[in-house]
């Protein structure tokens, strides 16, 4: 007794602090229960202590330990999982009776841990022909003739950048022309608004000495003037115009005569030098 007591004082024993709290019956208390004759032997009442446990008391307590033991909290499919084993013993779920969830533990686990039969990796008869049509009629071409088509393709890519290439390049050379164009059509546009504003301040002025006096530019008087000077103006810058187209088909005319002489004159001198040979 003196080294029970010992036991049960320490904190650490909890295992046997646990124990001693289970209900036992002793040989004495048995006897009474069965309501046996007072007449038993003294040799029996002398019997030692037996304790009699319930399984569903040892169950809960080993339970209780191995709780007590998992100190990582994890839950048992995780532990499983951690320890290279199956997660679940039985089906939790409907995916876990899916074909591609067998599949994976099989392939994770191997044949003997995830208790899978190994046919199931293979397609049925029905699957193979479903595969086999379906690979007919989404692709109708053969592996060859994708490489040729696909070739193909890359070649006609690859010429449409290079033509497109050479149509940069070619531009690129012309640029510096068509600035040089861009420039003076600019300038040209500058120079005929200057000119028409020059030539409309030189029409107001006009008609302001026409008057003789002030009047408001408003004026009806000074609108009609303005509008009758601009119409001889117009006039005259349409005859300057033409008289300067004559005098450029003149000087082409001349220019062409004088190169059909020199034509004729070459032909006549290189005749003369034929005959002068012969």
């Amino acid at each position: 007794m003196s080294s029970i007591r010992m036991l049960t004082l320490r904190p650490t024993n909890r295992l046997f602090q646990s124990y001693l709290q289970l209900p036992r019956f002793y040989a004495s208390q048995a006897k009474d229960a069965t309501d046996e004759p007072a007449s038993t032997s003294a040799t029996e009442s002398d019997l030692p202590v037996t304790f009699v446990e319930d399984e569903d008391l040892l169950a809960a307590r080993e339970a209780q330990i191995e709780q007590i033991r998992n100190k990582s909290r994890l839950l048992p499919q995780h532990r499983n999982m951690l320890n290279n084993l199956l997660p679940y013993e039985e089906s939790q779920s409907w995916i876990h009776e899916t074909v591609k969830y067998k599949r994976m533990m099989l392939g994770r686990y191997g044949l003997d841990a995830s208790r899978v039969d190994p046919r199931i990796c293979f397609p049925t008869q029905r699957e193979a022909f479903e595969k086999t049509e379906y690979e007919r009629v989404a692709y109708p071409k053969t592996l060859k003739e994708m490489m040729k088509e696909n070739k193909k393709t890359k070649q006609e890519k690859a010429d449409r950048i290079r033509i497109r290439e050479e149509e940069v390049t070619k531009k690129m050379e012309k640029l510096d022309q068509w600035v040089a164009d861009l420039n003076k059509r600019i300038a040209t546009k500058e120079a005929e608004a200057r000119a028409a504003k020059e030539r409309k301040d030189r029409l107001v002025e006009e008609v302001r000495r026409h008057f003789g006096f002030r009047i408001d530019p408003r004026d009806e008087r000074f609108q009609e003037m303005l509008a009758q000077k601009e119409k001889e103006d117009r006039k005259k810058v349409r005859e300057a115009k033409r008289k300067e187209k004559e005098v450029k088909m003149l000087d082409k005319l001349k220019k062409k005569t004088a190169d059909l002489e020199n034509e004729e004159s070459k032909d006549a001198t290189t005749g003369k030098e034929e005959v002068d040979k012969k």
